[in-house]
C-alpha cells in the first residue's frame, strides 16, 4: 500500500441520512458532487495519490466514482476499496449492487477485506482501517453525534488525522 503521507480516505452518510443523494438530478447531489470533486482534485495536487473508499452506499460510492474519474486524467491515482466483509453489497438494491461490482472491477488495485464474514464489528473495523491507513480524511457529515460517520471522524480526530468536512445541504 502507498505511504500514509500520500493516502486519503473518505467517510460520509448513506442514503438513509441523505436520501436526495440517490437522485443525480437533485441540486443538492450536484452541489455535493462538485464540492467532493474539488476536494479530491485539491488533495491530488497536494500529493495524495492513493484514495481509500469503504465502498458503502451513498457518499463512499460517489467518492469512488470521482476518484476513478480523476484517474482517467491522472493515471498514477489509485483507488483501493476497503470492504467490511466480502458480501457487503449482497442485499443492496440491484442498481447499487451492480455499481459496486463495476467499481470494484475498475479499481484494478488491491482489495482490502477486513473481516472474512459479517460480524457486528466489521463496519467499525473497516472504518478504523481507513483512518489508520490514511493521513487525511474527507468527510460528508451532517453534525449529528451518532452513526458510523461520526464514529469514524471521532477516531480520526483521536489519531490526529487531517480532516476536511463538507456539510450536506
Amino acid at each position: 500500500m502507498e505511504a500514509l503521507a500520500h493516502t486519503c480516505c473518505f467517510t460520509g452518510h448513506r442514503p438513509d441520512r441523505l436520501p436526495w443523494l440517490q437522485n443525480p438530478g437533485d441540486l443538492r447531489t450536484q452541489a455535493l458532487e462538485r464540492m467532493l470533486w474539488e476536494r479530491i482534485c485539491f488533495s491530488y495536487r497536494e500529493g495524495y495519490t492513493c484514495f481509500l473508499s469503504g465502498m458503502a452506499r451513498g457518499v463512499d460510492l460517489l467518492c469512488a466514482r470521482l476518484v476513478l474519474r480523476l484517474r482517467e486524467e491522472e493515471p498514477e491515482v489509485r483507488l483501493i476499496p476497503v470492504l467490511p466483509y466480502p458480501g457487503q453489497a449482497g442485499h443492496w438494491p440491484k442498481p447499487e449492487r451492480e455499481e459496486h461490482r463495476k467499481l470494484l472491477y475498475l479499481c484494478r488495485e488491491e482489495l482490502v477485506v477486513v473481516s472474512p464474514a459479517y460480524t457486528r464489528a466489521c463496519f467499525a473495523l473497516r472504518n478504523r482501517y481507513l483512518v489508520d491507513h490514511a493521513a487525511k480524511i474527507i468527510g460528508v457529515y451532517d453534525g449529528q453525534p451518532n452513526g458510523g460517520t461520526w464514529q469514524t471522524l471521532h477516531y480520526a480526530k483521536e489519531r490526529g488525522r487531517e480532516m476536511e468536512l463538507l456539510l450536506p445541504e
